[in-house]
């Protein structure tokens, strides 16, 4: 049986959290005192034994230029005792059918590795984002005496604040709100982790920041004035995935580039309201996209998983309108 478990039922999912995540234990306990009493979590039992579960993390996202709820789907995992027997893929199968319902604009997750994104692209999913490999220490850029390089404080967080919302929200067209609340539990982490921010100042003025988890760069945000002073390089790794959950909703909020009409078939593994042939016109601040019934001939098929990489900038496909340039999608999540 699927369902979403209560408030006072959500600790239940901890022996199967330990059994299947190998994170060290003072990040697990914290991870369930602090983040599981907020997440939506679903599961598959029976007989009152949870079998696979997945943890929907609401996160506040600016898509475009307007502000909207997402869900990062996270924990996503299944009992050794019962895997390859289908309880994933119906559990899978029934949050993305009611996240659809919710009228997610899209929700995305975090593959470990290559075998499990071709699982995840069976569900529709597809890579929008790449994390760039770190340059290695001699080619990074120093500190000059007028631009100064320093760990944050807490004193330094309402401005670090402003200073990621503006930079971010300008540069990007989907990137997670970098409110004061998303630097407090990036906060809680950093201390938890070992980690720290640093910061770029010139003349009293946050310039850029990175945040260092691990020995890694969780996220690098800098003023295009000091755009060279970067960590990272050329070389790119996938990193994180997304499925466009509504249609309507996620072009609206990003729109075309350019008028024109476009009479396209969509096939949706998992969706079959996104699934069907559907007319997309489009000018100025202004897009309508009709499902079209009857025998209409398309001028082309276009598979979920592909028209997410197309809309997000990462995977264009030809004879396509654009919607985002190349890196358009700005989203770091350490849970």
């Amino acid at each position: 049986m699927i369902r979403y478990l209560d408030k006072g039922e959500k600790q239940n999912i901890r022996e199967l959290y330990n059994t299947c995540f190998s994170d060290g234990r003072e990040y697990r306990e914290y991870y369930l005192a602090n983040k599981v009493p907020n997440n939506i979590i679903a599961v598959n039992e029976d007989d009152g034994e949870i079998k696979s579960m997945l943890q929907l993390v609401p996160k506040t996202a600016v898509i475009g230029k307007l502000k909207t709820e997402l869900n990062y789907i996270y924990g996503i995992c299944t009992s050794p005792l019962y895997r390859s027997e289908g309880y994933m893929k119906e559990l899978m199968q029934k949050v993305l059918h009611d996240l659809y319902r919710n009228l997610d604009a899209f929700t995305y997750l975090i593959p470990t590795d290559e075998n499990t994104s071709d699982m995840y692209r069976k569900f529709g999913f597809e890579y929008v984002m790449d994390h760039k490999e770190l340059k290695p220490e001699h080619l990074r850029k120093k500190a000059t005496h007028s631009l100064i390089l320093r760990r944050a404080d807490k004193q330094d967080l309402v401005k670090l604040s402003i200073f990621a919302q503006t930079n971010t929200e300008n540069r990007y067209k989907v990137t997670l709100a970098k409110n004061m609340d998303y630097f407090r539990e990036l906060e809680a982490l950093i201390e938890l982790e070992g980690g720290y921010i640093e910061l770029y100042v010139e003349n009293l003025v946050i310039m850029g920041y990175r945040v260092w988890i691990d020995g890694k760069i969780y996220e690098e945000v800098l003023d295009s004035s000091i755009a060279s002073m970067s960590y990272f390089g050329n070389e790119r790794k996938p990193y994180l995935m997304a499925r466009v959950m509504n249609i309507r909703k996620t072009l609206r909020l990003l729109d075309f580039k350019g008028d024109g009409v476009k009479v396209i078939k969509i096939n949706d593994p998992v969706i079959p309201e996104n699934t069907g042939v559907f007319r997309l016109s489009y000018q100025r601040n202004d897009l309508k996209v009709t499902k079209l019934k009857g025998d209409v001939i398309p001028e082309m098929e276009i598979s979920i998983n592909d028209l997410t990489a197309h809309i997000f900038g990462y995977r264009m496909i030809p004879g396509f309108p654009k919607v985002c340039n190349e890196d358009a999608f700005f989203i770091n999540d350490y849970i």
